[in-house]
């Protein structure tokens, strides 16, 4: 029953390892067993002894390590908001539709990301890998490669199948590197269902589910809003994925963008949520990004988690 931190560009560039250490110890006062550290170009050019550092300060402290691809040609997400440097400086591998994006069938690109992972999982002591929100899913493209492949009238379909293959061939170059990794995948509470239900049958995963948040949001001064789909919205959907694909469930607590005053109202929603629900895999965000009142938002997430998923059987809707 792993209880994760998600942390997201933490560390790499002010690199203080006793305060990389003192947050660590203070994930295990919380209660987790594990920590998602985002790693991106950025890392891969000018933070790999920072990260390593990170890495072994982590396993000092009692916590395994998942490491969070991130924007790896576009298609992932991660720590935000970044662009693929890579792909700015391959136009061709680039889809037509949307020049942020890498076409998947391209094989400059397929050989980059692979060499990217293995880089990443063979130069690593790394416990899991996380795929944060596999982007544009079932966009259709015609872009050389994919009309080579699908012919000239791809469907969403055929995105889809392809894109979820491409994430199980990814997923083998980390196991093939080190293969007693735990991996974990969710999605974009608005990714299309023949996405996500294709997820389930990837070979190598061990966790699916969504993201999702559970109060109203804002990114500043503007008035609260439902900004994102709730995550308890999904929660039926995760178990029948899941059960058909024989994955166990994951679910990621968006405990961010909270403005001030709404700290019961994420605290109600939680807790409605982990009354019901126990995800085989449960994350959180450790001290949420935009915060108004970071401290009560973390001490509220961390009381809820303790009391009803921590301390509570798992005889629930798993």
């Amino acid at each position: 029953m792993p209880l994760t931190a998600y942390c997201l560009d933490h560390g790499n560039w002010t690199v203080i390892p006793r305060q990389m250490r003192d947050s660590f110890r203070d994930m295990r006062k919380c209660g987790f067993d594990g920590v998602a550290l985002s790693f991106s170009e950025s890392e891969m050019r000018y933070s790999r002894r920072a990260f390593e550092i990170q890495v072994a300060c982590a396993h000092e402290c009692g916590l395994k390590v998942h490491a969070i691809p991130t924007r790896i040609g576009g298609r992932f997400a991660g720590a935000p908001v970044l662009y693929c440097n890579w792909l700015v400086e391959h136009p061709s591998s680039q889809t037509p539709e949307n020049p942020a994006m890498a076409c998947i069938q391209d094989a400059e690109f397929r050989k980059w990301a692979h060499e990217f992972i293995h880089t990443l999982f063979a130069d690593y002591e790394l416990d899991g890998l996380v795929w944060d929100e596999p982007k544009s899913t079932v966009l259709v493209t015609r872009h050389p490669a994919a009309t080579a492949k699908f012919g000239p009238n791809p469907t969403p379909e055929n995105m889809a199948d392809a894109f979820a293959l491409f994430i199980e061939e990814l997923t083998a170059t980390a196991r093939a590197a080190r293969p007693d990794i735990a991996v974990t995948l969710f999605n974009m509470p608005t990714t299309k269902a023949c996405f996500t239900a294709r997820c389930a049958h990837i070979k190598g995963l061990d966790y699916l589910g969504f993201d999702g948040g559970f109060c109203r949001q804002s990114y500043f001064r503007e008035a609260p809003d439902k900004l994102k789909h709730y995550l308890p919205e999904r929660w039926e959907r995760t178990r029948a994925e899941c059960a058909a694909g024989g994955k166990q469930t994951f679910a990621l607590v968006e405990n961010f963008m909270v403005p001030e005053g709404l700290v019961p109202e994420l605290r109600e929603g939680l807790t409605a949520f982990l009354k019901q629900a126990h995800p085989d895999h449960l994350s959180c965000y450790y001290y949420g990004l935009d915060n108004a009142e970071p401290e009560a938002v973390h001490a509220a997430v961390i009381e809820v988690i303790r009391e009803h998923y921590l301390s509570s059987p798992s005889d629930k809707q798993k």
